[in-house]
């Protein structure tokens, strides 16, 4: 999350692969909105982007499934932070979004 916050550009998370011992998953169902699971657990993907908005902060978020050792899979939405177990290799994307041109072809 610091990369993101630090870069200049948009991103997007194309994959990931590792263990994570710590989650946090929103679940609107629920009532305070997030479950928090403890254990290990393989990342079975991981996506998401997070884009500039019109106040210069960033909106997107991170959207998981992941397996625990006894095969049970759970995922949704990223609700707070993701602990490693272990190294975790992410692949991101980084683009630019030329608004000027994205209004121009928007007024025609």
């Amino acid at each position: 999350m610091m990369f993101i916050q630090q870069s200049k550009r948009e991103v997007c998370i194309l994959s990931a692969s590792g263990t994570i011992s710590n989650v946090s998953l929103r679940q609107p169902a629920t009532s305070g909105g997030n479950i928090a699971y403890e254990g290990r657990f393989e990342i079975v993907s991981l996506s998401g982007s997070y884009v500039r908005n019109e106040t210069g902060g960033r909106t997107g978020g991170l959207s998981v499934c992941l397996s625990s050792g006894d095969g049970q899979i759970i995922g949704g939405g990223v609700g707070g932070p993701l602990k490693a177990a272990g190294p975790v290799q992410v692949i991101v994307g980084m683009f630019t979004i030329d608004n000027k041109k994205y209004v121009s072809a928007c007024a025609k």
